[in-house]
């Protein structure tokens, strides 16, 4: 009996339900055979493939990150050392000096800070970002920002999936230095890409990227909007954090209402997995391990009362060291050292990976391939996986009977684990 061959092509990542949505397949197929669309039953974006185009040249595969990277052997070959070894006196605590860009951002301005200050120097062109889309106030797209005002208005979090193969395509066809900025998924992706296209390489010379615990599906927005009496149909702009840290939803509907919905209030959905995409549930790289510069929330107990925002930062890499001090001289940017085992204490995917992986591969999900070492998890990552491969079913519900009962108890389940914790800390 013949055993059918895998597919040479992203079919293989869409029938392993590994796929990320990141959108660089669709960017680095040179037949144009690929396009992305949003699967409505899941709310993420999902590559589509005209197989009467396709030429089987498997190069779609050899950018995915949704089927695995070994981080350690890219880390090494970019920075010259394995990734965990590389945040040792290269993280920081940052905020913009720009007040009010700072007040509109999610974390401290940080981002938007480095991007303005590598246009003015003429280190870029421009920089692969996303902002608002005007037509679809849900589905923000990418896009190449070649001046201050629409970095601006690329500003703040986006906590829905963002496609990055228009922009891609961009810097492909259009000469010039470029920037991106991108969750983990996004910077594996166009690593990947670079090794497989030189223009690339050569062209980007600047990858910041987001530290990502997930993302959550353009249903777990429409959930939350369903949950304020709002129609997204009515909606014309979204902010998911802005006005200071840890920031509030703002939203503004076609008649002139706006509306603010404080993050304690949605952020539940997306912090305990209602809304995660299946391939979230799988990722080792929080971090951003491959990204020139890591930036994220501060989540610090000193700066628990800190509501201007402030980001923590790692950066990689000597070149890129000196930016980074170039641009806190120039003053766009203030910034002070920052301990690296401070920065781990946000939660590693890579250190609790094992439980993951024990614990779907007995769900028969079919798992990411990760070269990388698996050192034992903590035992709390085995009830946190738990909790999002739970919580990820009962999302697939959309049903407020379901959903609302469960947010409530892993709420109280997690203020009962912080207590325990701070205990057994103090009494350490």
């Amino acid at each position: 009996m013949n055993t059918p061959k895998e597919p040479k092509s992203i079919l293989l990542t869409l029938r392993q339900q590994l796929c990320c949505g990141c959108g660089i397949c669709q960017a680095i197929c040179p037949a144009g055979a690929i396009k992305m669309q949003i699967a409505p039953d899941k709310g993420i974006y999902l590559p589509w493939l005209n197989t009467s185009l396709c030429r089987s040249c498997g190069k779609c595969l050899k950018v995915c990150p949704g089927t695995g990277i070994d981080l350690d052997s890219y880390s090494q070959a970019i920075f010259g050392g394995a990734s965990p070894s590389l945040i040792q006196n290269s993280c920081y605590t940052a905020f913009s000096s720009d007040h009010l860009q700072r007040n509109l951002s999610t974390s401290g301005g940080v981002a938007t800070a480095l991007l303005n200050y590598a246009l003015e120097t003429g280190l870029i062109d421009g920089a692969l970002v996303s902002g608002a889309n005007p037509s679809s106030p849900l589905t923000p797209a990418s896009f190449i920002a070649r001046t201050p005002e629409e970095l601006k208005q690329a500003a703040g979090s986006k906590y829905c999936p963002v496609a990055a193969a228009s922009a891609i395509s961009e810097i492909t066809a259009k000469p010039g230095r470029y920037a991106v900025v991108g969750l983990p998924c996004h910077i594996q992706a166009i690593r990947k890409a670079e090794n497989q296209n030189p223009l690339l390489k050569e062209r980007i010379v600047l990858h910041l990227g987001i530290v990502c615990s997930s993302t959550m599906s353009f249903r777990g927005t429409e959930y939350i909007l369903k949950q304020q009496g709002i129609n997204k149909i009515n909606l014309i702009s979204l902010h998911y954090r802005t006005g200071g840290w840890p920031g509030d939803m703002h939203l503004e509907m076609a008649c002139g209402d706006t509306l603010t919905l404080p993050l304690r209030n949605y952020h539940p959905y997306h912090g305990h997995g209602f809304f995660s995409p299946r391939r979230c549930l799988m990722c080792t790289d929080q971090l951003n391990e491959l990204a020139d510069i890591s930036l994220g929330d501060a989540w610090l107990r000193e700066l628990e009362y800190d509501h201007e925002g402030t980001s923590a930062v790692i950066v990689r890499g000597n070149t890129v060291q000196d930016f980074y001090r170039n641009a806190v001289r120039y003053g766009c940017i203030k910034s002070q050292p920052l301990s690296n085992n401070r920065v781990m204490e946000w939660r590693n995917k890579r250190q609790d990976y094992a439980a993951k992986k024990n614990i779907l591969s007995l769900l028969g999900w079919k798992l990411p391939e990760y070269s990388h070492p698996c050192p034992p998890a903590r035992k709390i990552a085995y009830l946190y996986t738990l909790e999002q491969v739970i919580n990820y079913h009962l999302g697939k519900t959309n049903s407020r009977l379901v959903i609302e009962p469960a947010k409530h108890f892993w709420v109280w389940l997690t203020r009962i684990a912080e207590k325990f914790i701070s205990k057994q800390a103090s009494r350490g």
